[in-house]
């Protein structure tokens, strides 16, 4: 009889643990990381437009490093 309580709560206890991961949210890929991030190009879904996603990559990573740098500078002034 004692196993049988013991199985049960257990089982209690899994399904409200599991309940609760469950719930948690997760974060979402899709979702910004960062201020600038709302800025980044678009992946693309169409292989002819790789070359085109690589120009913008490169010219995004440009843009966000000169920044960074500036904002570096004006922090140890």
């Amino acid at each position: 009889m004692r196993l049988i309580i013991l199985l049960i709560a257990l089982i209690v206890i899994g399904l409200l643990v599991s309940n609760k991961i469950s719930n948690e949210t997760q974060p979402n890929a899709e979702s910004a990381v960062g201020p600038a991030s709302s800025d980044a190009p678009k992946i693309p879904v169409q292989p002819k437009d790789v070359k085109q996603f690589e120009k913008d990559m490169n010219a995004f990573m440009e843009n966000e490093a000169s920044e960074q740098a500036r904002r570096i500078e004006q922090a140890t002034q």
